[in-house]
């Protein structure tokens, strides 16, 4: 029965071409058997042998093409091919026997035997050859009995020495050949090599950087530092307004005029183009700029990596879409990871910093009033007076409005330095970190010269639009008065006693 599978399988093993160093040695290897062919006529000629010697010598004009199908079918092509080698030596040495053992054409045809098997052997495999060379030339004369033929005439020696020297300039081009593209295979390695610790440092980059614009910046300083024969820039849009270019990067890289016109038109129709690579320079030397769009590789941008040569470059152009896609990875992973970030740190309602954080900030001011020099820190403790009220008036709609306008107003008072979070429902907090009571009572005085009494226009759950006040109970501590884990609680007191009197307050006038 027949296997289609096998069939098929060992169809595909016929038409695979064989190991390199087949194709190598076809050309040198019928060069030599043809030429002995041609040594074999002459001696016939001049000796009036017939065709008792010609008609063997036809079997030296089909060996070679016996041994390159030998390799071509075999499962193993290269293994086949030394196999072939060492026949060879047999064969020749066999043959060397045949002509008497004619010395130039034996001293010739030793010597590129022993060569083959030595250059893809060793001392090894070359004495293996001379050993089945010797083989070959003492068990055809045990055959056939023993000749010496030291000389045939001096044309004949010209024929041999002239076959002699082109079968060995032949085998050095051949491995001239094979040394040029080994080196250049080495380059390539080295280059792909450079390019792959660059896409795994790239990693590194992006993880460490805080936001897009350092991780852009920090990534193309680093491909830079790693290629500083090549520019780089990166240019991001936003998707839904390709008109706006929100990042940009440049490392190593000045665009000419005409190339920026040429990057404009680019980006302009970033979203309708297809092709990988652009170059952006219509030159085959010199400089030479690629453009490698983004496009797909991110969510909410679309974007170019531009890259400079200092020529044409087929290994790098091969390269580009793996720094684009890597690039656009870190980029997108970077976006998620901050808008997770803000998700688990902010406040969904005001966006400022949620009460987790906010702990996370003031345990870590703890722990460095703990440690020399003993930083010291303060915190203002604040609650909307009349909130309840106004929720179960106007409904919690216009609640969530004044708590965002406190907050709005609240960001604009606040250093940068300074950690303003909303600490409940109609609580928020400051910390002020590397501060004593001073920071927290100036910012008390600034809200109750500027926000305190503000008018503040909500809107109802039945679409009104209703005026309320901004009243504000504050308490203020520090960790110059209190131990440090106690002033939260202090400042939290102080604000209920604040809340307290200001009830009191009103209660009177």
């Amino acid at each position: 029965m027949l296997d289609i599978k096998s069939l098929s399988t060992r169809a595909r093993s016929l038409l695979k071409p064989p190991h390199r160093l087949a194709l190598a040695t076809l050309a040198p290897r019928a060069f030599a058997f043809c030429h002995t062919f041609g040594t074999t006529l002459w001696i016939a000629w001049e000796e009036g042998s017939g065709w008792s010697l010609i008609l063997p010598a036809l079997l030296l004009l089909l060996w070679p093409a016996v041994a390159y199908g030998h390799a071509a079918v075999a499962h193993d092509s290269k293994r086949a091919e030394f196999r072939n080698l060492y026949f060879d030596s047999l064969l020749f040495g066999a043959w060397c026997s045949v002509l008497d053992f004619y010395v130039l054409a034996t001293v010739t045809i030793s010597l590129a035997c022993f060569m083959n098997n030595m250059v893809i052997g060793g001392p090894r495999r070359m004495a293996a050859s001379m050993a089945l060379f010797a083989g070959g030339a003492l068990g055809w004369s045990a055959l056939t009995g023993f000749g010496f033929r030291p000389y045939v005439s001096t044309g004949l020696d010209i024929y041999q020495g002239a076959g002699a020297v082109i079968y060995f300039l032949a085998i050095a081009h051949v491995m001239y050949g094979q040394n040029r593209k080994i080196g250049r295979n080495i380059v390539e390695i080295k280059f792909q090599n450079r390019v792959f610790h660059a896409l795994l440092q790239l990693g590194v980059v992006a993880n460490r950087a805080s936001n897009i614009h350092t991780l852009l910046d920090d990534s193309l300083k680093h491909l830079h530092a790693d290629f500083p024969e090549y520019g780089f820039a990166v240019f991001l849009q936003e998707r839904q307004r390709p008109e706006v270019t929100r990042y940009a990067a440049v490392a190593g890289l000045r665009l000419g005029a005409e190339d920026e016109r040429r990057l404009g038109s680019l980006l302009a129709t970033l979203h309708e183009r297809q092709e990988n690579t652009v170059k952006l320079r219509d030159t085959t030397v010199g400089e030479q700029l690629y453009a490698t769009p983004m496009a797909g590789r991110l969510s909410i941008y679309d974007g170019w990596l531009i890259v400079r040569a200092p020529k044409l470059d087929g290994a790098l152009e091969r390269m580009l879409t793996l720094f684009a896609d890597q690039l656009a990875a870190a980029t997108e992973n970077k976006l998620l990871h901050l808008e997770l970030k803000k998700t688990a740190e902010r406040d969904g309602l005001t966006e400022l910093y949620n009460r987790g954080f906010f702990e996370s900030a003031l345990q870590w001011s703890i722990q460095a009033k703990a440690q020399p020099p003993g930083l010291d820190f303060a915190v203002l403790m604040m609650d909307v007076d009349g909130l309840k009220k106004i929720n179960d008036q106007y409904g919690h709609v216009a609640g969530d409005q004044l708590i965002t306008a406190v907050a709005e107003r609240l960001k604009m008072k606040c250093r940068e330095d300074d950690v303003l979070a909303r600490y409940g429902g109609d609580e928020f907090v400051i910390l002020f970190p590397s501060a004593d009571l001073a920071a927290p009572n100036r910012l008390v005085a600034l809200i109750r010269a500027h926000l305190e009494g503000q008018r503040c226009i909500v809107t109802s759950t039945h679409g009104e639009n209703v005026e309320v006040q901004l009243r504000l109970s504050m308490g203020t501590a520090s960790s110059t008065e209190v131990p440090a884990q106690d002033v939260l609680t202090l400042a939290d007191n102080r604000m209920y006693d604040d809340k307290t009197q200001r009830r009191s307050a009103r209660a009177l006038g």
